[in-house]
């Protein structure tokens, strides 16, 4: 029996992988205790096969939050390798210099998804939290001169083993930060958003098979990269220039010039 799916199933497959990355999306808005979450939806839900390459995202989701899940799983797989996870582990990060985040109140989860003891891939969500420490309110604000004034740095660290919550971890992340009641029902939240996707990325792989699915994987990737190239392809061939201006930087720099140069070359862009 071949592990490939023809095109009928693997259009079924990706929707329902997508369906699962949107309903964590959904149970993570609800869960959540915070406005910022809940009524802002400063948030976004992901699976990725067991590279940590994305293979789909909620329909919601942001690309800068993707682009951070996407480093996070990089440094996760650079520290761990999957005979080191169990089923039931979950891993949390937040740091942009050693755990591939954004800006320290975007918090990072990442969930391995086990099915007969075989890695299927992660399943993952990022939630921008209204408060990380530092020295504000809130944690954002002008004149910042260093990263430790906006908050807490979190590495990448095992928040859960084998689905055991590590209290020594969580009782510092939460001595760090205001409100730490609203920050605790966040970070469950986020937690239960990856054992909801994990547990429905299981069923359909019990019922497809694991090996049709990881198959669906790359055949979903693949099938994205052929897309992508053909709508390269439609620019004309060239370097694209553009230069913007930042008012200032906060600090008393004015007028910063932001260039960009695109070059298009048939189906490649760099």
């Amino acid at each position: 029996m071949t592990n490939e799916p023809d095109p009928i199933t693997l259009e079924i497959l990706q929707n329902s992988l997508r369906s699962i990355t949107d309903e964590t999306y959904i149970a993570l808005t609800k869960a959540a205790y915070s406005t910022n979450i809940k009524e802002r939806r400063d948030h976004s839900t992901a699976l990725t096969d067991t590279r940590g390459r994305l293979v789909v995202q909620a329909e919601n989701s942001l690309p800068i939050h993707l682009a951070s899940m996407l480093g996070m799983m990089d440094q996760l797989l650079e520290k761990y390798q999957p005979e080191d996870m169990t089923e039931g582990d979950i891993f949390v990060a937040n740091d942009p210099y050693v755990a591939g985040g954004t800006h320290l109140p975007d918090v990072n989860l990442a969930m391995p998804c086990f099915v007969d003891g075989q890695l299927l891939g992660f399943v993952c969500n990022i939630a921008h939290h209204a408060d990380i420490g530092g020295m504000t309110p809130g944690s954002m604000a002008g004149g910042m001169s260093e990263i430790y004034q906006e908050g807490l740095r979190i590495p990448l660290v095992r928040l859960f083993n084998g689905g055991e919550l590590n209290q020594d971890i969580f009782d510092l992340l939460l001595l760090n930060v205001r409100v730490p009641h609203e920050r605790r029902g966040d970070y469950f939240a986020q937690v239960a958003a990856c054992r909801l996707g994990a547990r429905r990325l299981g069923e359909l792989a019990q019922r497809y098979r694991p090996e049709r699915l990881t198959a669906a994987f790359t055949a979903i990737m693949d099938r994205t990269e052929i897309r992508l190239r053909s709508g390269i392809e439609q620019i004309p061939d060239g370097i694209y220039e553009f230069t913007d201006v930042l008012d200032n930087d906060g600090m008393g720099t004015e007028d910063i010039p932001i260039s960009v140069s695109i070059n298009v070359r048939g189906e490649e862009i760099s």
